[in-house]
């Protein structure tokens, strides 16, 4: 097994702590590279499948055969390793833990076996020292395990024996440092330790508190709600943003909380009140509460991400087309492709909302955009064939749109399906245009492409912007379409449009009122469900060719 640099740099730290501890190693190099053999064992043991925590009994006699024995020593090693451990290991937290208790019960053990030959030569008051000296290591052992060594706080497992001896109703309050890895950075190691000290310090009260993560503080308390909690959290925010002397500065400490209640405790408390600190992260908030459906929506979605590049590799997503009408006369004039999962088996296809942002997460927008992409034109392409020369309109990702080989690629799109290129229309949002894709923008229509601005009217709606775009079409958001009070704004919104040149689509149309006033309003085209769903390739096809009422 290679030895990283961090696996290296702990094998230097352990070899240091030994030696404080009274150890003299003889060659240090032997001593070290003992050390190094010993952690490369522990970290597979660790990481082994299936995982078998007896390892750790191997480990702890080596550590007796190579007489790193005395009491201090070992107490260092449980507590460094208890610490820096986790941090090599994916998966189940709890194996750390387990192999260490395992370790000790091998060290204790050895040293037991070792001295039973001595055992008959000793007097009476050796015999009691012996035994002292063993319940002490045992003590020792114990607390080190059990307890974080920075701060002398409960530590994760603790904390997990203490929820399984609870009853009643009861809250876990997981409270994050926020900007940790910051602090860590700017303090150094030394003054970390004092800062989470001084934390710890502050946040001590009836309830019971252990230190958990690295920025991570975990307290246990009696509640009649989750209320009860968030008070609770609130006190300890207080607490903490009261200046912190440390090193000569006034520190100001910010927290987050996470918040599990009003159930019965089980193995997940911890697991939960981490997701639910997750949440008021991403929701810039000071808490948040963990819910069910919440965390059962993230779950599908973590499958879902999971999934979709072998979904993409099997053809499992397409384009399903939703007619462009002209208003005028109600003549379809082009399609909106739309993305679908369609799952095997008898599972639901999913729509947009169910995957694109998880695609963008996870950067699988860029292929997903030009399979699909090359979809669209391709079908756009048979249709024109056919004798129906439709617009081709697709939305394009901002991560998409910030690929500086995208211009290139949809000509080599157009080129391979046959779709000329004033057949395809790109929708991007306003923002998108206007924080720095011009001169994207400009490649593109310098292909003939059309450019659209998708959902105007919410959040973007500047149209002074758009005599500087190379737009050919704006597109008015449903939420626009559908407010009654905004008549006024769509008539001069509309007009402006025209002034400049650019054709109006109104989106989301779902009743005849709606299409009457935008037809009134002289609105050029529109889509929606009064119109018609969207709709596979053939549907649309047979439609097409039967010329059915649209």
């Amino acid at each position: 097994m290679g030895q990283s640099p961090d696996l290296a740099a702990l094998v230097g730290e352990w070899l240091r702590g030994i030696t404080r501890s009274g150890f003299v190693p003889g060659v240090r190099a032997r001593a070290r590279a003992a050390l190094q053999e010993l952690l490369e064992e522990i970290v597979a043991a660790l990481r082994a499948e299936p995982f078998d925590p007896a390892a750790g009994r191997r480990i702890g006699a080596e550590l007796v055969d190579l007489r790193m024995s005395s009491p201090p020593v070992i107490g260092m090693t449980v507590r460094l390793l208890a610490e820096r451990l986790p941090s090599f290991v994916d998966g189940d937290p709890a194996r750390v833990p387990a192999l260490l208790e395992t370790l000790v019960i091998g060290f204790v053990t050895a040293q037991r076996d070792a001295a039973v030959s001595a055992a008959e030569q000793m007097n009476r008051s050796e015999k009691i020292h012996w035994r002292r000296v063993q319940t002490d290591l045992q003590q020792r052992l114990q607390d080190a395990l059990l307890h974080d060594p920075a701060t002398g706080l409960p530590n994760e497992q603790h904390l997990r024996r203490h929820l399984a001896t609870r009853t009643g109703r009861v809250g876990l309050c997981l409270l994050g440092i926020d900007r940790y890895a910051e602090l860590a950075d700017a303090l150094g190691a030394d003054n970390v330790t004092k800062l989470l000290t001084a934390v710890a310090h502050r946040l001590a009260g009836d309830h019971f508190l252990a230190r958990v993560g690295g920025d991570q503080f975990a307290l246990i308390a009696d509640v009649t709600g989750a209320d009860d909690m968030i008070k609770l959290a609130d006190q300890c925010r207080r607490a903490l943003q009261a200046p912190l002397p440390l090193d000569g500065h006034a520190l100001r400490i910010d927290v987050t909380a996470g918040i599990v209640d009003a159930r019965a405790v089980d193995d997940h408390w911890l697991r939960d009140a981490r997701l639910a600190l997750a949440w008021a992260r991403h929701d810039r908030r000071d808490h948040a509460v963990f819910e069910t459906g919440r965390a059962d929506t993230d779950r599908r979605r973590h499958r879902l991400a999971a999934d979709m590049p072998a979904a993409l590799d099997a053809g499992e997503f397409l384009a399903y087309y939703q007619p462009l009408y002209r208003l005028t006369d109600r003549a379809i004039i082009g399609v909106e492709a739309l993305a679908r999962w369609q799952r095997p088996g008898d599972r639901p296809v999913l729509g947009p909302p169910d995957f694109i942002t998880l695609a963008e997460h996870t950067g699988l927008i860029r292929p997903l955009g030009r399979f699909l992409l090359d979809q669209a034109c391709r079908q756009g392409a048979q249709w024109r064939q056919a004798g129906h020369d439709l617009l081709i309109s697709v939305n394009l990702s901002p991560l998409q749109l910030g690929e500086p080989t995208l211009a290139a690629d949809v000509a080599d799109i157009l080129h391979r399906t046959g779709l000329p290129a004033g057949n395809l229309q790109l929708e991007i949002t306003g923002s998108v245009a206007l924080n720095g894709g011009n001169e994207t923008l400009q490649k593109l229509t310098d292909l003939g492409v059309r450019l659209a601005v998708d959902d105007f009217g919410t959040g973007w709606s500047n149209l002074a912007t758009l005599s500087r775009l190379p737009v050919a079409t704006v597109k008015l958001a449903a939420e626009f379409i559908a407010d009654a009070a905004s008549t006024e704004v769509l008539r001069h919104t509309i007009g402006l449009c025209h002034a400049l040149g650019v054709t109006v689509t109104g989106e989301g149309i779902e009743t005849g009122d709606q299409e009457r006033l935008l037809r009134a309003l002289d609105c050029d085209h529109g889509q929606g469900f009064h119109f018609g769903r969207p709709a596979s390739a053939d549907v649309i096809t047979e439609r097409l060719r039967v010329d059915r009422d649209w």
